[in-house]
């Protein structure tokens, strides 16, 4: 189901003039219902429901096509033939060049069977895998997590990803509403799985650095939007979106910060390893810091994926940093391939549009936070489209020793 569709804050009702008197309107036989006057009087608004629509009068663009060849370096794979074919078309008509595809896959016979589904296209994808964790809790544990790698890289595998950890370790999903949030299968009803380890923990040595003698880039999910950790009332600036997927009251987690703390040191022990952290490192709030640790690791990229909405709020900000650190972020959708999704970070990127609202996309949207445009420079975008992802390609692959 739908983040949003299950988010039901029914007792935070989104209050504008509390109190304020009204005098009754006769309407005519044609207008509102009953409950459509109750659903949009200001005193019952629910935020899940709050649908603001700019009345600015300013220029309002529209981007069918990037204006550069675009590499998206994060996407999940296809589910059906059909779908791959209607996923191409979209490509074509948008200028994506090429797509990373995380198959997920954790064995060399499910990534040979992702392999087959994309076949018909040859060029338009790189087909990344996973890490076999199994037993990691247990004595020995290395050795065959390190072969299945290495039979997915004898099969085509080009890189590893994505790797999340969200406070309970590489592989191992946190438990919101029904489900574990990044392990879908396992219901909430099914034992908790064990904790797993975190980017530093040293049983994930090995497979580091034989990424790096592969050329095989990582790319590596640690915590979640900063929202999530915040106490969940009306302070929250996030929490019409963060509310679904909560971790501010799990137990047994790692922390947000430590969480970023691992990731760095995983890229310091591993400077030949090629790490591109997902979703600006969810560090979008803080760009400073991911700054800084650009800085200390040469190793480490971010790709943009799914913090579109996180970013736009802020482009004078978000611009001058893509400015200062243009090798260093790369294009990425982790969203599924329509047009208008296309569209809507094609102007964030390209545009300096103002104050726009782009609802129903993905639930990534469902924020309450207009958008705005960046107007990156024609040198920046050619590099975060597709440039800076070549780049962290051959850096991997410089690394490589077979």
């Amino acid at each position: 189901m739908n983040r949003r569709k299950w988010m039901m804050l029914s007792g935070a009702p989104f209050a504008m003039r509390r109190g304020s008197a009204q005098a009754p309107q006769v309407r005519p036989a044609a207008g509102p219902s009953a409950s459509q006057t109750a659903q949009d009087n200001p005193d019952t608004i629910r935020l899940k429901d709050y649908r603001p629509r700019s009345i600015y009068k300013v220029p309002k663009t529209e981007i069918k096509r990037a204006r550069y060849p675009i590499i998206d370096v994060h996407c999940h794979t296809a589910r059906s033939p059909e779908q791959l074919d209607e996923m191409v078309k979209i490509m074509d008509a948008a200028g994506v060049q090429k797509t990373v595809i995380f198959t997920g896959a954790t064995t060399a016979q499910r990534f040979a069977e992702v392999r087959q589904l994309y076949a018909k296209y040859s060029g338009r994808f790189d087909l990344w895998c996973g890490f076999d964790l199994t037993g990691n809790d247990q004595s020995g544990f290395g050795p065959n997590a390190v072969k299945t790698l290495e039979e997915c890289h004898r099969l085509g595998a080009r890189g590893v990803g994505e790797i999340s950890d969200k406070g309970r370790g590489i592989g191992v999903g946190v438990e919101t509403g029904r489900r574990y949030r990044g392990r879908p299968s396992a219901a909430a009803t099914e034992p908790r799985p064990p904790a797993g380890p975190h980017a530093d923990d040293p049983r994930m040595d090995a497979l580091w650095e034989k990424c790096a003698r592969l050329g095989m880039p990582v790319n590596l999910h640690v915590s979640d939007p900063i929202w999530a950790y915040e106490p969940m009332d009306r302070t929250n600036d996030g929490l019409m979106n963060c509310y679904t997927w909560r971790l501010d009251d799990k137990p047994d987690l790692m922390g947000h910060d430590g969480l970023i703390q691992s990731l760095e040191r995983a890229a310091l022990k591993h400077p030949k390893t090629v790490f591109i952290a997902c979703h600006l490192a969810n560090l979008d709030y803080d760009l400073t810091r991911l700054g800084q640790m650009f800085e200390r690791n040469p190793n480490l990229y971010a790709d943009i994926s799914a913090r579109f909405a996180e970013t736009a709020p802020i482009p004078r900000f978000v611009a001058r940093f893509f400015q200062k650190y243009p090798d260093r972020v790369l294009y990425g959708t982790d969203m599924p391939y329509d047009q208008r999704m296309f569209s809507t970070t094609f102007r964030i990127l390209e545009t300096l549009d103002e104050h726009f609202y782009e609802k129903d996309i993905n639930f990534n949207f469902d924020y309450h936070w207009p958008l705005n445009g960046f107007g990156l420079p024609d040198a920046v975008l050619r590099k975060v489209y597709r440039e800076n992802a070549l780049a962290a390609f051959r850096r991997a692959q410089n690394s490589a020793t077979g």
